[in-house]
C-alpha cells in the first residue's frame, strides 16, 4: 500500500504553515504564485581548524530556506530562480528534493544584488 504523501501530508503542511510566494522561473515568461514554508533561521558555521580545544568558536550564519511542494510547479525549480517572500526577493542557491514530493530550497538574498550593501544589510529585514 502506497501513501499519498503529496495529498495527505504535503497539502496539509502547506495549508497550515505555507505563505504566499511569487516564483520567477528562468524557464517561464511570467511569475507564478505558489505557497511555501519560509524559515530564516540560524545555524552554527563550521570552520576548518576552529575546534582545537583551546578556544571556542562562536560563529553563526543565516540560512534562509523555503520548503515547497513540487506538485505546485509546472517546471522544476532551478538554481538561480527568484522567490519573493514577505516582500523580499531571494535567489535559489540550491534545490534539495526529497523522496516524498517536497523540496528544500536554500536561498540567498537577491534584493539589491548590485548595491554595495545588498538585502538591506544596513536595515533589518523584520
Amino acid at each position: 500500500m502506497s501513501i499519498d504523501w503529496d495529498g495527505l501530508v504535503l497539502d496539509a503542511c502547506q495549508d497550515t504553515f505555507g505563505e504566499p510566494v511569487v516564483w520567477q522561473s528562468s524557464q517561464l515568461p511570467s511569475p507564478v504564485s505558489i505557497t511555501g514554508i519560509f524559515s530564516d533561521g540560524y545555524r552554527a558555521a563550521d570552520l576548518i581548524g576552529g575546534d582545537d580545544g583551546v578556544s571556542p568558536v562562536h560563529i553563526s550564519a543565516s540560512v534562509p530556506m523555503l520548503g515547497v511542494q513540487l506538485s505546485q510547479f509546472t517546471v522544476a525549480p532551478l538554481q538561480g530562480d527568484l522567490m519573493t517572500v514577505r516582500g523580499v526577493t531571494w535567489r535559489v542557491r540550491e534545490v534539495q528534493p526529497d523522496s516524498f514530493g517536497a523540496a528544500r530550497l536554500e536561498l540567498v538574498c537577491a534584493d539589491g544584488e548590485n548595491d554595495p550593501l545588498p538585502c538591506g544589510v544596513a536595515q533589518p529585514r523584520w
